[in-house]
């Protein structure tokens, strides 16, 4: 099975890796954080974690091309000499100048559209002696001819934290017979 979209962004990964330098960890990551991980991943600050945040369009002819909404979000805590949030700050705006006509070394992604870079301060993340910018771009990638659905694997278990409003966060489980069950009479 083809994972093209994840080869794009593992590419975003390398070039960002690259440009960096290696003092900044970069990573792929699964997309929005909770208190738990935000901490975990402040320990290995200065961080970028790279995410495919989701499809807000897919064009359908010829042949599939997603519009995907990747997002690049730096997190920073305090060093000897430099804040956090100056050193957010400058590696977005080293992001800002990464992003714009790059394709990733990729020969099926198109230039980068909607560039953004959004400060995510908020007190939480700041009592938790970090600082967050997300930088944030949309990019099609041309999706190679279609599989076939059988190449994909089962899909048997879904478990989801949902966060709605004011409320208590709601929890999800749902598993689907996979058809190698027996049945009971």
């Amino acid at each position: 099975m083809s994972a093209e979209i994840d080869a794009v962004r593992q590419a975003i990964v390398t070039t960002i890796a690259q440009a960096l330098g290696s003092h900044v960890t970069v990573e792929a990551h699964g997309g929005r954080f909770d208190r738990a991980e935000l901490a975990r991943y402040s320990k290995r600050a200065p961080a970028v974690l790279v995410a495919a945040m989701g499809m807000p369009r897919v064009e359908d002819r010829p042949r599939a091309r997603p519009m995907v909404q990747f997002a690049a979000f730096v997190m920073c805590r305090d060093a000897p000499g430099a804040s956090r949030d100056t050193q957010a700050l400058t590696l977005a705006e080293a992001l800002v100048r990464l992003v714009p006509g790059n394709v990733w070394g990729q020969d099926n992604v198109q230039r980068p559209e909607q560039l953004s870079a959004e400060n995510l301060y908020s007190g939480e993340i700041d009592r938790l002696g970090i600082a967050m910018w997300a930088v944030s771009w949309r990019q099609i990638v041309n999706l190679s001819t279609q599989r076939d659905i059988g190449d994909l694997a089962d899909f048997a278990i879904y478990h989801g934290t949902h966060h709605v409003g004011e409320g208590p966060d709601t929890e999800s489980h749902l598993e689907l017979p996979t058809g190698n069950e027996e049945t009971s009479p």
